[in-house]
């Protein structure tokens, strides 16, 4: 699949009569700057330092083919890579590399004061003066910026296409992933109004009669017969039970990140997230307000990239159903910092994505003849022995680290994979990225 080609086009040809306009419209003594940049001697003018930073900027961005002209040309949106020269980039954080590095240069001359104090531009910086031209210029720079490092890092044979193989290959994403959740000899968390309990009993077959104790500081004890509190009419008591939670066993999880999430994944997600930061704010500096035309086109143009975890029909991406099958589970995962009373709100995931997405072999429990109580969550605790499966915690830092490494698998996937962001938000994240093949 490849860029929607004829609306981002549109969108950067207007942007580009825009900035045009900009440049006719400024009145300075430099009036030789502008007729180069008529001329398209766009590096005389880049490298003239009795030219302002607007132009200076501007002739930088034609040297990287971010010029009228060269969108002009027939079939130029249908291989953006070659239209723009795009040289195959090491990684996001790559900014001298091929043509990008005038964008750099440009960039560093108007772009956000984010940028300009950055060690990206340690060699160039402007006056530090910017108006709505050099933000038009900006703009159009920080666009560029977007679509070179996309097609950078991702195109992998520069022919202007980024397939679902390529976005696969570098986030090293399986095709399907598993999880190994112990759904026998489970413990439940048992709720009567502020009090809570662990009991052990076979909701399905029997009510709560024995083996009820009280929750201290862990969930992973299991009652034994000399623990009845929930015997009887005592308290709780079935009557004051308003909710019971299912406490499953997590033994093992496909590392989805390939076994690390590698410095290139952290480069693009943070490119991706900076760049699209600073779109939004030039946009809005500029004037272009939420709905206007040319902001929309943007909006739709980079869709791509921005596209919520979904393929081009509106569904949840291959790789995004993968990475969803494990991340929810880790959500909320509790460290070794969460204190006993906090540990109550953690680990916990909702019976419907639990049956929906992560594990259809688990059934709901019920209990049978009291429809007051709910079962609408269930916890988690991890395996902290991976030889023999005896042991187990509350927190993912003390998970086993040896053998398939549950420890790491919950960490990495906790870096990137549980971030939410929804389709033109301005924000790109890992599990969009995983998706961009498919729009």
């Amino acid at each position: 699949m490849v860029y929607k080609n004829q609306l981002l086009l549109s969108f950067l040809l207007a942007a580009l009569i825009t900035v045009l306009s900009g440049c006719a419209d400024k009145k300075d003594s430099a009036s030789s700057c502008l007729v180069q940049l008529d001329a398209e001697k766009y590096q005389a003018v880049a490298e003239n330092t009795n030219c302002s930073d607007y132009h200076r900027a501007s002739g930088y961005l034609g040297m990287a083919g971010m010029s009228f002209s060269n969108f002009m040309k027939k079939g130029a949106s249908d291989n953006l890579t070659k239209t723009l020269t795009i040289s195959k980039l090491d990684n996001a954080s790559d900014y001298s590399t091929g043509t990008r590095d005038y964008i750099t240069k440009a960039l560093c001359l108007v772009g956000p004061d984010n940028l300009t104090s950055s060690s990206r531009c340690t060699g160039l910086t402007g006056s530090g003066t910017r108006g709505v031209p050099e933000k038009e210029i900006s703009l159009f720079g920080l666009i560029g910026d977007l679509i070179y490092v996309n097609y950078g890092v991702l195109d992998n044979d520069s022919n202007g296409t980024i397939s679902t193989t390529e976005t696969k290959a570098f986030s090293s994403m399986p095709s399907s992933a598993t999880n190994t959740i112990y759904t026998d000899n489970i413990t439940y968390e048992v709720i009567a109004g502020s009090d809570v309990y662990i009991a052990s009993d076979n909701l399905n077959t029997s009510p709560l009669t024995s083996r009820c104790i009280s929750y201290v500081d862990n969930y992973t004890v299991v009652p034994t017969s000399s623990n009845n509190l929930c015997s009887g009419s005592g308290t709780p008591g079935l009557s004051n039970i308003t909710e019971v939670r299912p406490i499953y066993k997590v033994d093992n999880m496909t590392d989805v990140t390939g076994g690390s999430v590698s410095d290139n994944i952290t480069s693009i997600v943070s490119e991706f997230t900076s760049l699209s930061a600073n779109l939004d704010s030039e946009l809005s500096d500029v004037g272009l307000s939420s709905d206007n035309s040319l902001r929309k086109s943007l909006t739709e143009g980079l869709s791509k990239l921005d596209n919520g975890g979904l393929n081009s029909s509106g569904e949840n991406c291959s790789a995004a159903k993968v990475l969803d099958t494990v991340a929810l589970i880790v959500k909320d995962a509790a460290d070794n910092q969460t204190s006993s009373s906090d540990l109550k709100n953690k680990n916990l995931i909702s019976f419907s994505d639990l049956l929906g997405s992560v594990d259809s072999s688990i059934t709901k429990p019920e209990i049978s003849g009291y429809s007051s109580i709910t079962i609408d969550k269930a916890r988690f605790i991890w395996d902290s022995n991976s030889s023999d499966n005896s042991s187990w915690t509350d927190y993912y830092t003390n998970a086993y680290s040896d053998k398939n490494d549950l420890k790491s698998t919950i960490t990495n996937i906790r870096k990137f994979g549980t971030t939410t962001s929804t389709k033109g938000d301005g924000k790109v994240i890992f599990r969009e990225l995983v998706c961009i093949g498919d729009n």
